[in-house]
């Protein structure tokens, strides 16, 4: 009975599989207690040895069964509708989950002491953040989409569960997570997958390019994202809420992508010219510090070694 629990939502879409094949290596006595509803989750990246709950984070009964039964120490909330794009045709649904979802979720948390709530964020919440490298304190939030909004809602919830009601929590703040087990076909893809997958399945996905090519991004490997949802757990001081960028903490720009990718491949991508997308992000660049001071979080994957990887797995498929 004394078997220690945590829940992991989400546990079947790309960071949450990812997260608990993970957690298990370094974590073998730890029961890991899953839920997903397939809704952007593939059954053929859950793991079958966790205890696995089919269903929504919106059915209060079920996760009353699953917060009873199981009493986990400590929640990865990775569970979400995570593409811009269905959000703008779907904000109602997508707020649902995103942000209802959220709050059911802390308020079992709550309800059954929870240890530490870990809250996946975006850096969507910025819109075009006004300072490069973007420290969170020096960009107010400006969400340009639902789906923004929804992942921003969630960080003032988490700050006040634990005001109010003494809940620990954590909000992390990811810019633009890539790895295997992404698929390229998926609209909420980063580039990197987006182009490996029509690569290596060009019946499937044609490649393109918006704009010139000279915009950048700070793209974060999925081991980095997964490190610092565990640093979150073993942190020793009370977290309170603080929200803080996960990221490589370096950006390139996406005509170097491309050559990269044509040198790991040997294969050469066409690419469809686009005009710019409206309201675009011309750069992103986090600034770290925050979560190295708070969590010690220091990305061990840079961009190169994490793209070979994912090149590895592609041609694994």
């Amino acid at each position: 009975m004394n078997k220690k629990y945590i829940l992991v939502t989400g546990c079947a879409g790309f960071i949450g599989s990812n997260f608990v094949k993970s957690f298990k290596k370094r974590f073998p006595k730890i029961g890991i207690v899953g839920i997903d509803d397939f809704s952007t989750g593939r059954k053929d990246a859950l793991d079958k040895e966790i205890v696995f709950y089919k269903g929504s984070i919106l059915d209060k009964k079920l996760l009353d069964k699953i917060f009873k039964k199981h009493r986990p120490e400590y929640v990865f909330h990775f569970a979400a509708l995570p593409r811009v794009s269905f959000s703008v045709e779907n904000p109602v649904l997508t707020s649902e989950v995103n942000i209802l979802g959220t709050i059911n979720l802390l308020d079992f948390s709550r309800k059954y002491k929870v240890k530490r709530f870990i809250y996946s964020s975006s850096s969507s919440v910025y819109g075009g953040a006004k300072l490069i490298p973007t420290k969170e304190k020096e960009n107010f939030p400006d969400p340009k989409s639902p789906y923004a909004i929804q992942k921003y809602a969630g960080e003032p919830f988490c700050k006040v569960f634990g005001e109010l009601y003494g809940l620990d929590t954590v909000c992390l703040r990811y810019f633009n997570v890539f790895g295997p087990g992404q698929y390229g076909d998926s609209p909420y893809s980063t580039v990197v997958s987006a182009w490996l997958e029509s690569v290596y399945f060009p019946k499937s996905k044609k490649a393109f390019i918006e704009g010139d090519g000279n915009q950048s991004r700070d793209f974060c490997y999925i081991d980095n994202v997964v490190d610092a949802n565990i640093l979150c757990m073993l942190a020793k001081k009370n977290l309170g809420g603080v929200c803080i960028n996960v990221a490589h903490g370096e950006r390139t720009n996406l005509k170097e992508i491309k050559k990269l990718i044509e040198k790991f491949t040997n294969r050469k991508i066409n690419l469809e010219k686009r005009p710019s997308r409206i309201g675009d992000v011309r750069h992103t660049l986090a600034d770290i510090s925050l979560a190295k001071k708070i969590i010690g979080y220091k990305p061990k994957i840079k961009f190169i070694e994490g793209l070979k990887k994912t090149v590895a797995w592609f041609e694994t498929r």
